[in-house]
């Protein structure tokens, strides 16, 4: 057991575990097989999920023993400690002149990869899942495994496919090994808009057969943010074109940044004033088509739901996929909805200690959450909530006609339930 460590979750960071685990992978393997109680065990990379630490039970700490940066002579692989935030990680790649894709925040650890990865470049550079090449850690039997990329035995195909978009449910991942890209310059486009120039912004993003990424984000304000290489002028050209045709927006600005390392904070326009006092949040993402003609009737629906949002800080985002993120075999992950175009994310926030603010905000986050499931039937669990009513649809969802193999390599690698369930 160790000291608590800060969390960026403020609602794991607030609750009261059974206590802290630091430990190398040896250690590890023994205490799995002593058996540690109460289970679930909870699971820190880089502290920004709700479930990262819970009331009454362990959190397993990663951040502490497992933060190792090797690159590749060659620079085309890292592998990483499962304890680094992305930002640690884009910040040593850097220095080699070498990057990977990231999501819209650097804070998160491992878990962003593992869950599929989801950035504002997926639609030129896949998913950042699909540039591991190399798994390392504990499954929750206590059995240590070390994994590449499988090429024929079928065994090992279930167990990566598995480890890539369900992992919390499997093992505890120490190290992963990725394929690594050029550094390049981002072009980025922010901006506030109105509910129409977000829909035309809609219309427009989903005829791009380029790699520019539309994300937004609708709190007081309405976000948009877009993202394209600076060496790709075919999708500069589309933002501009797109531009011109919104007209005037409010705090528009184009800037050009050496990576993903220095992007702008996103959804920081949407909101005019801090959110005061000790916040806690649930998120709840999904994964859908192109909205196309459906929009306008989502648009109506959203709009009546943000009028009834139970707190300033209850908020719907999206972002772009399609791309390269398409084009890898469902087969191959266990993130199986290749064909989205859409993330849609919603936001439940309530301050700390306020039981009847915290049941009015998620009573929200279920109606927001039905409204947008019927354009966007998949689940994307970037955040696991086995302690929410959600968990079982949530996984189906997910997971769908994949789930029964699942449950197989979860009762072989961790039959006593130490991992959250599936």
């Amino acid at each position: 057991m160790t000291k608590h460590a800060a969390l960026w979750n403020p609602l794991a960071n607030d609750s009261h575990p059974a206590g802290w685990i630091s430990s190398d992978a040896i250690t590890l393997s023994n205490l799995i097989r002593q058996g540690i109680q109460p289970s679930p065990l909870m699971v820190c990379s880089g502290g920004t999920s709700s479930r990262c630490a819970a009331d009454g039970l362990w959190t397993l700490d990663l951040r502490a023993r497992h933060r190792q940066l090797v690159i590749s002579e060659a620079g085309d692989e890292v592998e990483i400690g499962a304890g680094l935030s992305m930002a640690e990680v884009l910040e040593g790649l850097q220095t080699r002149g070498r990057s990977i894709p990231v999501g819209l925040s650097t804070l998160p650890g491992s878990g962003f990869v593992l869950t599929g990865g989801i950035s504002p470049l997926s639609r030129s550079q896949g998913l950042a899942m699909d540039h591991i090449v190399g798994l390392r850690g504990v499954w929750g039997n206590g059995d240590f495994f070390e994994l590449s990329a499988p090429v024929s035995p079928h065994e090992e195909q279930q167990q990566w496919r598995g480890l890539l978009g369900a992992a919390p449910f499997l093992a505890i991942v120490t190290a992963i090994r990725l394929r690594t890209q050029e550094l390049t310059p981002l072009v980025i486009w922010r901006s506030i808009g109105s509910a129409q120039q977000l829909s035309i912004a809609m219309e427009v993003a989903e005829q791009w057969n380029h790699s520019a990424s539309l994300q937004w984000t609708w709190n007081e304000r309405i976000e948009l943010f877009i993202v394209c290489f600076a060496n790709d002028a075919a999708a500069i050209k589309a933002v501009e074109s797109l531009k011109t045709r919104l007209g005037q927006c409010a705090e528009s600005s184009m800037t050009m940044v050496p990576g993903q390392h220095a992007q702008p904070p996103f959804g920081t326009l949407a909101r005019s004033t801090a959110l005061q006092g000790r916040i806690h949040t649930e998120i709840v993402s999904r994964l859908g088509p192109a909205w196309g003609q459906r929009w306008p009737a989502l648009m109506a629906e959203l709009e009546q739901l943000m009028r009834r949002r139970p707190h300033p800080g209850c908020q719907i985002s999206a972002q772009q996929l399609g791309g390269k993120s398409s084009q890898v075999p469902v087969s191959r992950t266990s993130f199986l909805h290749r064909d989205a175009i859409w993330k849609p994310w919603c936001t439940a926030t309530w301050s700390a200690g306020d039981t009847k603010g915290r049941d009015r905000a998620l009573e929200w986050l279920w109606q927001t959450n039905n409204l947008v499931s019927d354009y966007c039937p998949g689940a994307h669990l970037a955040q696991i909530h086995p302690h929410l009513s959600c968990h079982k649809a949530e996984l189906h969802d997910a997971f769908q006609d994949w789930l029964p193999g699942l449950n197989q390599l979860k009762t072989h690698h961790d039959p006593h339930g130490l991992l959250p369930p599936l």
